[in-house]
């Protein structure tokens, strides 16, 4: 059974890497196609076309500050925190015209990913969704 996300929160920071395993750089619009993916992004085309992660996540995880990206996200919400505890085929509307659904609830950390290195912790394996677009 889908559900769709009922909060509303608000999207406070968009980014993208044309490289797996970097840092994403914050982008002030992304392009979403539908069973791709963000364009431009590494996971674009993969099973795991969009990460998302909430800034209250991820600020409970992180080891220090972060920008925007440097959690490896797409996608970065405020006011919709434990994004983790979605299902499988959940939908998330994002603005008048985006739904993703959720494909995956976290992931396995890579503690010798660039991003874990910079980050201190595990931040996007540990709370962020995976999701595709719809």
């Amino acid at each position: 059974m889908r559900r769709l996300l009922s909060k509303t929160g608000r999207v406070v920071g968009l980014a993208l890497s044309p490289n797996k395993g970097d840092i994403k750089h914050k982008v002030s619009d992304l392009e979403l196609i539908e069973g791709y993916g963000v364009v431009g992004d590494a996971h674009s085309g993969t099973f795991k076309e969009v990460s998302l992660l909430s800034i209250e996540d991820r600020d409970r995880v992180a080891s220090r500050e972060l920008l925007p990206g440097e959690s490896a996200e797409n996608i970065l919400i405020e006011g919709i925190p434990s994004f983790y505890t979605l299902y499988i085929g959940d939908r998330i509307k994002i603005g008048r015209w985006v739904i993703l659904e959720v494909v995956q609830i976290g992931k396995e950390c890579e503690e010798d990913s660039f991003v874990h290195k910079y980050t201190g912790s595990c931040i996007l394996p540990e709370v962020g969704v995976f999701c595709r677009v719809i």
